[in-house]
């Protein structure tokens, strides 16, 4: 009973306070920070309210506030427009990124209970001490398991993941009871016996020990896995995204960026919440990928694939001349009623009149077979934008057939992935006398998003007035996938899927841009293979292939979040390290890569060595411009070659200052 009056009490003295700040704030405008509540809504504003307050006090045009919430209740404010910043975790700014076009600002640096900074967090599977019944995943199946979201990705996702590689899917073998945030009830639910076994995310468990909530010994962890801090079930994944929603000023959400990357390490404002600080926005990649895998909202969805590549690359001109066809059939239908005004006003002979009248019809014919055998789809509608008409195009394009379409309004296409602001320049356009032309994104009857290259076109009569509106569409989807494909290809290595020279100069650049703010080092290190050319001649081009591949996948584990890769060359690679101070900081890591490329690769039962000799420079004490970086680091290599082999030499100038000019 006093801990429910002691919750109730903290809870309005946050609201009076939070009120009186508002109160105070001299008519600033108040922006809005959305927090996922993973614990209670009462215990995320306690720990979340510092950090308003310091945005209050850095940035004076504005004043910051708090707003927990669950799953649905982010969701419906992020969709109403809200919320001016969302702190939410990966999968789901996932999701809003996708619906809502969220933009990431800077990635959480947590701190567990002990004070250690942690970038990455997993997935925990619990059950009772007890459960004997209970020892490792393959006892799940068929199982009562509680979870916090189907978009929860340390308290669902990464658990999901980590049993269907081990074989098991818990969709069709286990029973789920999803029970919204926050993770706590997870843990009470399993406590209880309500369920067999619980998924949470990492610091869940220590925190409620902590705050005496539970007794650590009637737990159990299902699959533990060592090297963290924290008791983990699944692999690593980045940290919780800060972001921005699209409504929010461009300047204010650069202050708020920089006034997030400033802020001290440690310091009391990141203490109440129970983290380390804040640090650039890390690659969420590969967690979009995994909920492309798995059909997760937003991605549940197939991609159409209904046009010829002919038609796709040739949709353009496809369009100019289906345009200038219904121009020519909205020629003919203003001459056609100019011409019977005229026969009314005239004493032609009815037979003249008969005769004109009849070309005309043959050439309304053979407008209308031109409508209907399109290719491209055509919808007509009335003054008030109700269809009146559509051809077989429409209908297979839109998967509506001509009597459901009839009738409606083009309303019924609507994808929801415009903003209002969209639709309203365009029927300003159309209104005002002028055509429309553009890319749209629209939605079949069975659900299905897809693009489509639209025109729009009012038919006026004599007296100016409205009567008809044409739209003519072409499914342009497969042609903007195939754009983003060329993209990926210039931006990527196709043989080992890593960055090439371009892509990872760009990313050189920003992590050094981001060590000069943050006053730290930088190590550029340059790679190549020892004994690669003996494998080439030994077992073929397709072995050697084979064993890049490996040796780029070995390296990508052996790296951090905020690191970048690069394959510049047939067996020579790039790495830059970010946020190091010393050679004490790097040292390890190059340890690290060489022991990993030190292990046998085998390849059709081959099994074969190689090495690696490696060359690192400091940033900036070898060179501040990331070209003169890889010089240096390259001639550093080189003598790690002449050395043995298979080792790291650091570039010095005085040495090796001659071999780069």
């Amino acid at each position: 009973m006093l801990k429910t009056l002691f919750t109730i009490f903290f809870t309005l003295n946050i609201l009076f306070v939070s009120s009186w700040g508002q109160s105070e704030s001299n008519g600033k405008p108040t922006a809005v920070i959305g927090v996922m509540a993973f614990r209670s809504k009462v215990d995320t504003l306690k720990e979340w309210q510092p950090l308003a307050d310091y945005l209050s006090a850095k940035i004076s045009t504005h004043h910051f506030s708090i707003r927990p919430l669950t799953y649905s209740e982010f969701n419906e404010a992020a969709a109403s427009d809200e919320l001016d910043f969302m702190f939410t975790n990966p999968e789901h700014y996932i999701y809003l990124s996708a619906k809502y076009e969220a933009s990431r600002m800077a990635t959480l640096i947590r701190a567990n209970i002990g004070g250690k900074e942690l970038t990455q967090f997993g997935g925990v599977i619990i059950a009772r001490s007890d459960r004997k019944d209970i020892q490792n995943l393959n006892d799940l199946r068929g199982k009562n398991i509680a979870a916090v979201d189907e978009l929860s990705l340390g308290g669902y996702l990464a658990q999901r993941v980590l049993l269907q590689e081990n074989g098991i899917d818990i969709t069709k073998e286990s029973e789920i009871q999803f029970t919204d945030m926050p993770h706590d009830k997870v843990v009470y639910i399993v406590e209880s016996g309500s369920a067999d076994a619980g998924f949470i995310r990492t610091g869940v468990l220590e925190k409620m020990v902590k705050e005496g909530k539970i007794d650590r010994k009637d737990f159990k962890i299902i699959h533990q896995m060592g090297k963290f801090s924290q008791v983990i079930s699944t692999v690593l994944y980045p940290e919780w995204p800060f972001a921005s929603s699209k409504k929010t000023n461009r300047h204010l959400a650069n202050k708020v960026a920089v006034a997030l990357l400033n802020l001290p390490y440690g310091s009391e404002i990141t203490k109440t919440a129970g983290y380390y600080g804040w640090n650039i926005p890390l690659s969420y990649e590969e967690i979009r990928m995994m909920m492309q895998t798995l059909r997760i909202k937003p991605y549940d969805t197939v991609p159409p694939f209904s046009l010829s590549d002919v038609i796709q690359r040739y949709a353009f001109y496809i369009i100019l001349v289906l345009s200038a066809v219904i121009a020519l059939l909205i020629y003919f239908t203003t001459n056609m009623r100019r011409l019977a005004n005229r026969l009314r006003f005239k004493s032609e002979s009815l037979e003249n009149q008969i005769t004109v009248v009849q070309e005309h019809e043959k050439s309304l014919r053979r407008a209308a077979g031109v409508f209907h055998n399109s290719r491209e789809g055509i919808v007509i509608t009335d003054p008030n934008k109700i269809i009146i008409e559509v051809n077989e195009a429409f209908c297979e394009l839109t998967g509506y057939r001509r009597e459901e379409s009839i009738g409606q309004k083009p309303l019924i296409l609507r994808s929801g992935k415009h903003e209002k602001e969209f639709y309203d320049q365009l029927d300003e356009a159309i209104n005002v006398g002028k055509s429309w032309r553009g890319e749209i994104w629209n939605k079949k009857k069975n659900g299905e998003l897809y693009a489509e290259f639209l025109r729009i076109d009012a038919v006026r009569g004599n007296n100016g007035e409205v009567e008809n509106y044409i739209g003519i569409f072409s499914d342009i989807t497969e042609h903007k996938q195939r754009q983003e494909q060329l993209h990926h290809m210039a931006n990527y290595d196709p043989l080992t899927n890593l960055p090439n020279r371009h892509l990872f100069m760009t990313l050189a650049e920003q992590i050094l841009s981001f060590s000069k703010r943050k006053n730290s080092k930088a190590v550029v290190s340059f790679l190549d293979l020892d004994g690669f050319k003996n494998v080439n001649d030994m077992h073929g081009h397709d072995v050697g292939d084979n064993v890049l591949r490996q040796v780029s996948h070995r390296l990508e584990k052996e790296l951090r979040q905020s690191d970048a890769i690069a394959r510049i060359g047939g067996d020579e690679f790039v790495i830059i390290f970010c946020d190091i101070n010393s050679v004490n900081d790097v040292q390890p890591l190059f340890e690290r890569i060489l022991k990993a490329l030190k292990e046998p690769f085998v390849v059709n039962e081959h099994l074969m060595t190689i090495g690696v000799s490696i060359g690192a420079a400091f940033y900036p004490d070898h060179g501040e411009e990331i070209e003169i970086l890889v010089r240096h680091a390259d001639a550093a290599m080189y003598h790690s070659k002449e050395n043995g082999r298979n080792q790291v030499t650091y570039f010095d100038q005085e040495k090796m200052g001659r071999d780069v000019l």
